[in-house]
């Protein structure tokens, strides 16, 4: 570590140490310098990892060098637990010998929460517990709904079932919410800053779903999706033939695959709700498709006049790519019937994406099912319109006829067309489609609304999504989880909240550390001391 350059009598009477009868003496001097500068750096090292040791109890410190910054809190999180109003509280209920995999689970969870600590400006709080140490604390895990589980762990050389604890409870104010278990580190950065959003909110946000044309319930027909939704909204269903107006509680409107035509009343109170700002997300199936019977047939709708006059289209087309998913059929073989997977274009398989949008820019990979295209070449004047995700460059369009049978015999030739737009984002000020159009009477004969009072523009911050396929998001088609993640990014942007985006689908990429020199792996063996 430390060099002597400077020319001394000692260096000078050592030159010929077989010549010189005090060699053995310098000998022993050179040798004590050496021991000294080194004793001299080790103490140095040692008072410069205790001062970084010092600092860090103090700052939050990490080094992380993963590919994803997995172990690096998100900007969406620090934002989320900095913006507290009142003290939180986590109390985490976490056996002490656990596996050796949910022990990693929960030093990343310990990593993970001190992170929060670090940024929660004094109100963020956190603290383990170990149920298995005293029957009170049992008794307070049970209390908080959290339960045991069985794991196995290995003792004394023997693979026994263990009852274990790790799980959390998030305290705030006389508000509680549960994680009953935590058993991967996978998405566990998005559920807590979602909980901690969720909990330390004045009022959540309210999603209505049109109903009353045939549309699926999320209810009924959208399970996984709607049980998502409600972990950072209220869901709810809008039956406009039985309300005066879009309610105001509606912080976005979703109109998704309705199967008959809306009627103009309705049609009215959709843009008038428009035209005050709110925000729509528009789910079209244009083509009513019937898989196991081979049929499709075009949806009365009435739509193209309605949305065009807010700058988009659903055509009545369905789009077919090279690049699809694998569906399952059954074929006869002699006397036997043998069930196949075979690639089915009318499933595409969409991995081009808008990277700019904040809706599309994180996504990988979505399945669509019967997708319709989207016309998105005349905006109006004051709408800005921005695609969000596309076909491979082999796809194709057909229209009219349609041959949807599995074992349709497809050629390269056919799939002429590239990029097709399945999705697209609005955004700025709409003018309502009853500025140039009748304004529909009631049972009275009278109109529904008085012209003077028609609200003809909307606010230049105005939002709507459209997406060619109502299909993406039903229980019965759901194969991805990425397809929720959409569903999620548009109402997050529809309602301009955008923190947890990034944040939901971020990618865990793990990395290995390259190589280090033998020279320098005693200094890391010591630094991780600390």
């Amino acid at each position: 570590m430390w060099s002597i350059s400077s020319r001394s009598s000692s260096s000078h009477c050592c030159s010929h140490p077989a010549l010189s009868p005090g060699a053995s003496s310098c000998e022993d001097v050179n040798m004590k310098r050496s021991s000294a500068n080194t004793t001299i750096g080790i103490l140095l090292l040692a008072a410069i990892l205790v001062l970084i040791n010092m600092i860090a109890n103090t700052e939050f410190v990490r080094l992380d060098l993963t590919d994803g910054k997995i172990f690096t809190l998100s900007r969406a999180s620090k934002s989320v637990v900095s913006n507290l109003d009142d003290p939180l509280t986590v109390k985490v209920f976490a056996s002490r010998n656990l596996s050796p995999q949910l022990n990693d689970v929960k030093r990343f969870l310990n990593d993970l929460l001190a992170g929060y600590r670090a940024y929660g400006k004094g109100k963020f709080y956190y603290e383990f517990i170990d149920p298995g140490s005293d029957e009170k604390l049992e008794k307070e895990a049970q209390e908080y709904r959290i339960p045991p589980f069985q794991e196995n762990v290995w003792n004394k050389d023997k693979l026994e079932l263990k009852k274990v604890y790790l799980g959390m409870v998030f305290i705030y104010g006389d508000k509680q919410e549960v994680m009953q278990t935590v058993q991967t580190t996978a998405g566990l950065e998005y559920n807590i800053t979602s909980i901690i959003k969720r909990i330390s909110s004045q009022q959540s946000r309210k999603v209505g779903f049109l109903t009353g044309h045939g549309e699926p319930s999320p209810f009924d027909d959208m399970k996984q999706s709607e049980s998502v939704l409600e972990s950072n909204y209220q869901v709810t269903t809008v039956d406009l033939a039985a309300e005066d107006e879009v309610p105001d509680d509606i912080d976005a409107l979703l109109v998704i695959a309705p199967e008959s035509e809306i009627p103009d009343a309705e049609k009215l109170k959709i843009d008038q709700y428009i035209m005050k700002g709110g925000p729509v997300g528009w789910f079209f199936t244009q083509v009513k498709t019937d898989i196991q019977n081979a049929t499709a047939i075009n949806m009365p709708l009435k739509i193209d006049a309605w949305t065009q006059n807010y700058g988009f289209r659903v055509n009545t087309d369905l789009v077919a790519d090279l690049n699809c998913s694998m569906v399952n059929i059954q074929q006869r073989v002699g006397y036997f019937t043998m069930q196949n997977q075979i690639k089915y274009p009318f499933f595409p398989i969409i991995n081009t994406f808008n990277k700019t949008h904040p809706v599309s820019r994180d996504l990988e990979v979505i399945t669509s099912f019967f997708p319709s295209s989207i016309d998105t070449s005349s905006p109006g004047v004051g709408v800005r319109i921005t695609p969000l995700m596309f076909t491979s460059e082999k796809s194709m369009i057909e229209t009219g006829r349609y041959n949807i049978m599995a074992t349709r015999k497809f050629t390269s030739a056919e799939f002429d067309r590239a990029h097709i737009p399945l999705a697209a984002a609005l955004e700025g000020s709409f003018t309502s489609y009853f500025a140039g159009h009748d304004i529909p009477v009631g049972d009275d004969d009278k109109p529904l609304i008085e012209e003077g009072d028609l609200i003809r523009q909307s606010p230049d911050s105005t939002r709507m999504v459209v997406i060619g396929d109502g299909n993406f998001i039903r229980d019965d088609y759901l194969t991805n989880p990425a397809n929720v993640f959409l569903l999620l990014n548009t109402v997050d942007w529809l309602v301009n909240d955008t923190e947890l985006i990034t944040l939901r689908t971020r990618e865990v990429a793990m990395r290995q550390l390259k190589d280090i020199p033998d020279s320098q792996k005693e200094i890391w063996k010591y630094i991780n001391w600390f």
